[in-house]
C-alpha cells in the first residue's frame, strides 16, 4: 500500500498531499499564480497611448495658430 501523506516543508508532520494549508502549522503550501495584467495595462502601452495624446494635442494646437 503506498504512502497517501507528504511532509509539510515548515513543521515536517505529514499532511494529505492535495493540502492547500497545514492543519498543523497552518503554513500556505501552495501560492496561486499572480494573474498576468492585460496588454493595455503596460508601461509600454501608457507611453504609446501618451504618445498619441500628445501628437493630437500638437496636431489641434497647430492647426488653431496657422
Amino acid at each position: 500500500m503506498q504512502n497517501k501523506t507528504r511532509l509539510c516543508p515548515y513543521c515536517n508532520e505529514e499532511i494529505s498531499p492535495g493540502a492547500l494549508m497545514c492543519k498543523h502549522c497552518h503554513a500556505p503550501l501552495m501560492k496561486k499564480p499572480k494573474p498576468k495584467p492585460p496588454f493595455w495595462c503596460g508601461q509600454y502601452m501608457l507611453g504609446v497611448y501618451s504618445g498619441v495624446l500628445f501628437m493630437i494635442l500638437v496636431i489641434y494646437i497647430f492647426n488653431k495658430v496657422f
